[in-house]
């Protein structure tokens, strides 16, 4: 309750006239975007700085090998399961694309307007 108080400034009272269906909404929203929170954190720090590290090391030892290692990325660090999770969260986020050009697709024809093909 005091994070939802804190976050969006609401007072004690505000809270307590939420239905708990709105509530449990409120709830499921913020962990959903916690978790994409947290997701980005450890991508963007923690995996980049363990994925520059290990390129540095691989360079390194590239010195006295014939081999060329492969190089690694942030995304090699993090555990698959976790990847698609937020992958599927962010889709489930963002509205389809299709209908947004259904509409201007009509009104181009609509206005008789043809292009270069």
């Amino acid at each position: 309750m005091v994070l939802l108080a804190r976050e969006f400034g609401w007072t004690p009272q505000d809270i307590r006239e939420l239905y708990p269906s709105e509530l449990a909404v409120i709830l499921e929203e913020l962990k959903r975007q916690k978790e994409v929170y947290e997701y980005n954190e450890f991508r963007n720090k923690w995996a980049f700085l363990a994925a520059a590290f290990t390129n540095a090391v691989l360079n390194i030892v590239t010195l006295f090998s014939k081999r060329k290692p492969k190089q690694v990325v942030p995304d090699d660090f993090i555990d698959k399961k976790w990847h698609h999770k937020i992958e599927k969260i962010m889709k489930e986020a963002q509205p389809p694309q299709e209908g947004k050009w259904v509409s201007y697709i009509e009104e181009v024809k609509a206005k008789g307007l043809k292009g270069p093909w």
